[in-house]
């Protein structure tokens, strides 16, 4: 039987002095995505800088929204001070799931620059299931760091999910970390980036593998790719049983005592 799952990532506006807009928008490219996408993901900062709070309108609409339309919404990167009782803003990426319950809060790890003056960062990955498909979140800044998506492939992720925003100047490199993942650990990668003129131009990108079983050779897809301005790509991911074997290969491959030896 096939596993698959249609995905979409949006690729909303930014605006800064207008949050109400950008949960418009929001609301209405998810709709928009429902229509075929199973899961629907969202770019970082989409709110710029507003810290949701445990009885935050924005959960209540995107929980409703999920409910209504059957869906898993992934809100990209958004700050949250979610803990009742507590002052702790951390950076995180809530995922959503069909029946409008929260059943990830991925934490950012590895907090870029100004982050660090508002967030405390996450301490550790933790992968969740969305229709038996095993998925972790790493977010913007975390796919720098090798270790951030082995770690979610050895709790057993097949997808990724790096909700970024990334200005133009940093897009081609965000490219090469990404395909350098997706080559590793031989896993998708669905990366939404926002749009904001040339600041932040978009260019949001599902990458896939393609396996070549005659010459053992894994190839990187780009699968769909935005252009410039707000925009909803989407791709059907079929989790192939090559592939698979293809990465528990690598994974087995490992000497962890040659990398961790003093």
């Amino acid at each position: 039987m096939e596993r698959s799952l249609v995905i979409a990532a949006l690729q909303t506006g930014l605006y800064p002095k207008d949050e109400r807009r950008a949960i418009r928008e929001g609301v209405s490219l998810t709709r928009t995505a429902a229509v075929s996408a199973r899961l629907i993901c969202f770019p970082e900062h989409w709110l710029t800088e507003k810290i949701l709070k445990p009885d935050d309108e924005v959960y209540g609409i995107f929980f409703d929204l999920a409910r209504e339309l059957d869906i898993y919404i992934n809100l990209g990167g958004v700050y949250d001070r979610a803990q009742s009782g507590k002052s702790e803003t951390f950076f995180v990426s809530p995922t959503i799931s069909s029946r409008g319950k929260l059943i990830s809060k991925q934490k950012k790890v590895h907090l870029f620059r100004r982050e660090n003056k508002i967030a405390i960062g996450g301490d550790s990955f933790k992968p969740f299931e969305i229709d038996q498909i095993k998925v972790g979140v790493m977010v913007c800044h975390d796919v720098v760091f090798p270790e951030s998506a082995r770690t979610l492939v050895l709790k057993g992720s097949e997808l990724l999910l790096n909700p970024s925003l990334i200005t133009a100047r940093g897009i081609e490199p965000w490219r090469i970390y990404m395909m350098a993942r997706v080559l590793e650990n031989r896993v998708p990668i669905i990366a939404p980036n926002p749009y904001l003129g040339r600041i932040v131009p978009g260019d949001s990108v599902i990458m896939g593998l393609k396996y070549e079983k005659t010459q053992g050779i894994m190839e990187i897809q780009e699968l769909a790719r935005a252009s410039k301005g707000r925009r909803i790509i989407e791709s059907k991911i079929v989790f192939d049983n090559d592939i698979a074997a293809q990465r528990q290969e690598r994974l087995n491959e490992r000497k962890p005592n040659a990398y961790f030896n003093r």
